[in-house]
């Protein structure tokens, strides 16, 4: 005995790693971790690869449940003559070789599925368009989704990890135990003792706006930058600089508006407001004249009226509110 690592306990680690990568980035330490077992052993690479092939294959792990593999005793019945009766020839075994290849994928792949089964799965929670939920997690943290958002909260070695999906939430992190991880767009944030809210809305970059506590952020470079209380940080990907800038009360009452129902405008285009109630109502507000659609708006409303806001743009610009069908509000200047 030489005590070189086994195929099979190498196969077994690269399934692990490419479940764990499955479940979300890797951190700068993992990726390290990673290098390191790849470079360890010439086999590791090539197991690595194949791993990553076969974990794209739900069609091939589905036939483990059933699989067709010859017994090794097993004969194949000689070819029928066109006639249909049996030819003289004898029966073929099937070959040594060929039956430990097969043997040996059944081997991986059912490997696979013991992974798979073993993984952590996460608990979803969403929210439908103009729909607010509060969420409690064990840890004491709590959850607030937005309308039309989507979380998956797992729960890894007694570490809670958030990951968000799509829509805007806020984070109320309790800082019991281990910091709480939340990850949106690739990027995973850390915090203790914090309130904060993620966003990842469709077309826009993602984005953090911390109320209170810390908030760490990890920078390209590997660094963690802390955004600290009336801060907000933004990025297009994981490879972006994050763009930090700070925040007055206002404009801090302004992004925590949604919580109370309301949406907060401050100089917005009318056009962009119009977008803002589109998340919260199945009802579109239409603006076709675009010197009316640029106009800016200020104001507090509640985000499930668009009714109430279309009347009032109307009072304050002199236009006209049209309601030809129940989805759709039409705003004119008046002739």
């Amino acid at each position: 005995m030489d005590g070189r690592e086994t195929s099979q306990a190498i196969e077994r680690k690269a399934a692990q790693w490419v479940a764990r990568m499955d479940r979300g980035p890797l951190d700068a330490q993992e990726q390290e971790e990673l290098q390191h077992w790849l470079s360890g052993d010439a086999r590791r690479r090539g197991a690595f690869i194949r791993a990553r092939a076969l974990w794209h294959r739900p069609d091939v792990i589905s036939r483990v449940a059933q699989p067709s593999v010859p017994h090794a005793l097993e004969e194949v019945p000689a070819p029928a003559s066109p006639c249909g009766h049996r030819t003289d020839r004898a029966p073929r075994r099937t070959g040594p070789a060929l039956r430990r290849g097969v043997a040996a994928l059944a081997a991986s792949i059912m490997l696979f599925v013991l992974v798979v089964a073993s993984m952590p799965m996460p608990v979803a929670y969403a929210t439908a368009k103009g729909e607010m939920r509060r969420v409690p997690l064990i840890d004491g943290s709590t959850l607030t989704l937005n309308t039309e958002s989507r979380v998956d909260v797992y729960e890894e070695e007694r570490r809670l990890r958030v990951r968000i999906r799509r829509g805007e939430v806020f984070v109320e992190a309790s800082g019991s135990g281990e910091p709480l991880l939340v990850e949106v767009d690739g990027v995973q944030l850390r915090a203790g003792v914090a309130a904060f809210v993620v966003r990842k809305l469709d077309g826009q970059p993602a984005q953090v706006v911390v109320q209170d506590g810390e908030v760490g952020l990890p920078a390209p470079d590997g660094s963690v930058k802390s955004l600290a209380a009336h801060q907000r940080g933004l990025w297009k990907s994981v490879s972006d600089r994050v763009e930090v800038a700070s925040l007055s009360a206002d404009q801090m009452h302004r992004e925590l508006a949604w919580r109370e129902g309301k949406l907060a405008f401050h100089g917005e285009r009318l056009a962009e407001a119009a977008e803002a109630f589109a998340r919260y109502s199945d009802v579109r507000i239409v603006i076709p004249d675009p010197r009316l659609a640029n106009a800016s708006i200020t104001g507090l409303f509640a985000a499930n009226n668009p009714t109430g806001f279309s009347r009032a743009v109307a009072d304050v610009f002199g236009a006209e509110v049209r309601q030809e069908t129940s989805r759709e509000i039409v705003i004119v200047p008046e002739d």
